[in-house]
């Protein structure tokens, strides 16, 4: 009868052992899985944000290659009123015709850097002159002015903006050298702006054009960018 206890005992014993082997080795590998899971959602979370940044890289590309498409198109156009420009001041007199015609091979130059694009345009005649301003903005507020040279022996002035924000706004305003504002123009999410004018100086009239004229950009909370662009000959 005791034996019979005593084997009783003894194999409810190994019962328990077992049974506490096993719920360790469960324990042991539900852990594991849980481990492994883990690893999975990281590394899944990891590739999700290289996707994202990928494809956050590409747009940019994309933008910054319709950007140069745009100023390819803008300086073509420039490079043309250049070539009318010449002709049609030929006409006028004789001696300035033989000097500009000698002279008047315009060129112009549109890329991209990691920073942005450049833009480099020039004449080989001495009285041309160019300037180009360009600035992106990501939801920022910032203003800047400067002015711009106008020589007596200039006959023709031409501004063109171009401008596109998702948000906020972009003033641009260019004035004679009288302070007179010749333009000022708002970019905002509306709709995207291009705007070109351009000025031949008649006689008598010099005067109002000939001197340092302004120009000042103010960006409000703005998300996106602009172009401006002052030639002369």
């Amino acid at each position: 009868m005791k034996t019979t206890l005593i084997c009783k005992r003894i194999l409810l014993a190994m019962m328990l052992v077992i049974a506490g082997t096993v719920l360790m080795g469960q324990d042991k590998e539900s852990e594991k899985k849980k481990k492994q899971e883990q690893e999975m959602q990281a590394r899944k979370e990891v590739l999700e944000a290289e996707e994202l940044e990928m494809k956050e890289q590409r747009r940019q590309y994309e933008e910054q290659e319709e950007k140069v498409r745009d100023l390819h198109i803008i300086y073509a156009d420039q490079a043309r009123d250049v070539e009318r420009s010449a002709r049609s001041s030929s006409s006028r007199s004789s001696a300035r015709s033989s000097s500009r015609s000698s002279g008047n091979s315009s060129y112009y130059s549109v890329g991209s850097m990691p920073e942005g694009i450049y833009v480099t345009s020039g004449s080989s005649q001495n009285s041309q002159s160019q300037l180009t301003l360009r600035n992106s903005f990501s939801g920022s507020t910032d203003s800047s002015k400067g002015e711009f040279e106008v020589g007596e022996e200039t006959n023709h002035f031409r501004v063109m903006i171009t401008g596109k924000v998702k948000s906020g706004e972009i003033q641009i305003i260019v004035k004679y050298p009288n302070g007179k504002v010749f333009k000022d123009l708002t970019v905002n999410s509306a709709a995207e702006i291009t705007f070109s004018q351009s000025l031949t100086f008649k006689d008598g009239e010099e005067s109002k054009y000939i001197g340092s004229w302004k120009y000042e950009v103010k960006a409000v909370s703005a998300e996106g960018n602009y172009t401006l662009q002052i030639m002369t000959h």
